[in-house]
């Protein structure tokens, strides 16, 4: 189920990219966008992985914070990967392109882990604030 909702977002950012990224303020409308449906789709898959055992609500601020995370690393990808494999490339071959990509993974990672460690502080914080 889970990796049906992954193509299906894939699709829909595949199908909806082009005529965001050619309206006025593209790249901003495309990031607004981008932000909408990743923030779903982590809100569910937070919820689903979990089996129904934290309520919609308690959710909520993780899949805002790793979707705000996310679109920040797709914004800090395209200005850093693109060159950065390209030179790599140059410079080490095709082990410079795994390097790139391990830092990529690694980078996904830390967003998913940062994303769910922030949530539940803002959600914690918001619950119980200190006096």
């Amino acid at each position: 189920m889970w990796v049906l909702c992954v193509a299906a977002l894939l699709i829909v950012n595949a199908v909806t990219s082009t005529p965001l990224r050619n309206v006025p303020a593209g790249a901003f409308v495309h990031s607004l966008v981008d932000f909408a449906g990743l923030t779903l789709f982590y809100w569910w898959t937070m919820h689903f992985l979990l089996a129904g055992r934290e309520s919609w609500r308690g959710l909520l601020p993780a899949a805002i914070a790793t979707g705000l995370f996310w679109v920040g690393l797709g914004v800090f990808a395209s200005f850093y990967f693109s060159s950065t494999v390209i030179s790599d490339n140059k410079l080490y071959g095709s082990v410079g392109v795994v390097f790139d990509l391990v830092t990529w993974f690694i980078a996904m990672g830390a967003v998913i882990t940062l994303g769910a460690v922030v949530g539940v502080t803002w959600r914690d914080r918001r619950t119980h604030p200190s006096s």
